[in-house]
């Protein structure tokens, strides 16, 4: 049975039922091999297997060659689940508004650094093109976590007239994320182009634009917050899941738990999954829960994003740092009312910089290790710093290391920044990485503040990057200390 291969919907069915089958790049690029004679290197390229699927079914597509793959992947499996739903044609014929040069038109606008505000743009314009949460219309839809899915999931709403509004409205969704990201960063993007091919899709289509106001920055984010507390040679670990918002925790099935500390990424896993399985969490327009680690001081200079392994969907092992946007707080600043006190009023501060473009003025640049404990403290408390930027090695010695991280926390200052190691990158290199990553990130939004973080260590001379902030809200509820039973947190 001849199958429409321009109806997006059988094409991403197709890719489905090929990463069902296949899993990883070896078993795809054996079906390739022996049953198209191909490379599957040279003809489709890719990050991860869900690109690769992707690359594979657009060669194939491009070179009328898609009848080929399906019928060998049918040969192979002709059980599988999606074959019916790939044959089976629709009663009526689908039509389609907008054309495939329109769509490269569109996406070849995009840079690659622009994901997150495209992220954001096409889950505030699916709500406004139709009146509900993308994760609510579509409840089993994995994230939207590259560029293509995006394009794959507006391709397959362009059909019947409310096809080019989600188009719409997402281009002006993304011109005012974009806007107000240029405008952050103090850089001036020119986004003519994506005016000019909303105005043109709008006018041949007959769809009403929308006030050019800037997407409201209240967007819902979902935070998991994990809380450590030392309980001799382990730790007791709390979660909380929060929602921006909701005053109150959203429950979602995890509890409390004593264990050794490289035991806590299991946990961390499974309640990952519990999170994002929870329907208040599904109906958030961000669709990955971002992470709050709360650390006790002896632990805040560990390298959790590459030691600490989660397990992903698959029950595949992968470092903290690349499955989840995460950041790390202090467990100590919770029970601690002063600088609870203290951290509310500079947030206050740092809110108000922020607004005014002024935040990273207010940053106190320390290069050079202080000798005696108590010297940084005063000078953050002094100097009216909001932030700090730490360019010096840290002391070798663990008690005097301990004495310095116990200083910035003292101080109550919401984000610190220092590196563990300063062998590969000099202390100006060091700086420039610190300061982009404050430029880049909005500094009181903590899920773009993770993702930003996590984007930066991805280079050489930043993957050292440690980061604590702090804020005076969405804290976990520990229990009281001066109550046995509460301390009995576990099973």
């Amino acid at each position: 049975m001849a199958i429409d291969w321009g109806d997006s919907t059988k094409r991403k069915a197709f890719r489905d039922a090929l990463k069902d089958v296949y899993r990883s790049d070896t078993a795809l690029k054996i079906f390739v091999d022996e049953e198209l004679n191909e490379t599957l290197a040279e003809i489709a390229g890719g990050d991860n297997l869900r690109e690769i699927v992707f690359n594979l079914v657009d060669w194939a597509k491009a070179l009328d060659r898609l009848d080929e793959v399906y019928q060998a992947f049918k040969a192979l499996n002709p059980k599988h689940s999606k074959i019916r739903e790939l044959e089976q044609q629709p009663l009526v014929s689908l039509t389609f508004n907008l054309t495939q040069d329109e769509w490269d038109a569109l996406f070849q606008l995009f840079l690659p650094d622009d994901f997150a505000d495209l992220q954001r743009a096409f889950q505030e314009g699916f709500k406004e093109a139709l009146g509900i949460a993308f994760r609510q219309a579509q409840p089993k839809s994995n994230a939207l976590v590259e560029l293509t899915q995006i394009r794959e999931v507006l391709e397959s709403y362009d059909t019947g007239a409310q096809g080019p509004v989600l188009a719409v409205r997402f281009v002006e969704c993304a011109i005012a994320e974009l806007r107000r990201t240029s405008d952050r960063q103090g850089t001036d993007r020119n986004l003519t182009a994506l005016e000019q091919w909303r105005d043109r899709i709008a006018q041949q289509h007959n769809v009403p634009q929308r006030s050019a106001e800037l997407i409201k920055t209240a967007s819902c984010h979902a935070y998991l917050l994990v809380a450590l507390e030392d309980c001799g040679a382990d730790v007791n670990v709390y979660p909380e899941l929060h929602i921006t918002g909701v005053e109150k925790p959203i429950p979602f099935g995890a509890n409390p738990t004593t264990c050794a500390v490289d035991q806590v990424a299991d946990h961390i896993s499974e309640w990952i999954r519990l999170a994002e399985e929870t329907p208040e969490i599904q109906q958030c327009e961000e669709e990955e829960v971002t992470l709050e680690l709360f650390l006790p001081c002896r632990h805040l200079d560990e390298d959790v994003a590459t030691t600490w392994m989660v397990k992903d969907k698959r029950e595949d092992p992968v470092s903290l740092g690349i499955h989840r946007r995460f950041l790390v707080r202090s467990s100590d600043r919770i029970r601690d009312r002063q600088i609870q006190a203290a951290l509310k009023r500079l947030w206050t501060e740092l809110e108000a910089c922020v607004a005014a473009k002024t935040a990273c003025d207010k940053f106190h640049l320390q290069s050079d290790c202080p000798q005696s404990k108590g010297v940084l403290l005063a000078l953050l408390k002094d100097g009216g710093a909001l932030g700090l930027k730490f360019v010096a090695q840290l002391p070798t010695d663990p008690g005097k290391r301990a004495d310095l991280l116990n200083d910035i926390i003292d101080a109550a200052i919401p984000i610190a920044l220092w590196s563990s190691e300063i062998t590969h990158a000099s202390a100006a290199i060091l700086k420039t990485e610190f300061d982009t990553l404050l430029d880049q990130a909005c500094l009181t939004n903590f899920a773009d503040l993770a993702r930003q973080w996590r984007r930066q260590r991805m280079s050489e001379s930043a993957k050292q990057i440690k980061l604590l902030c702090d804020r005076p809200d969405r804290l976990p509820k520990l229990p009281d200390p001066n109550r046995e039973e509460d301390l009995l947190v576990a099973s």
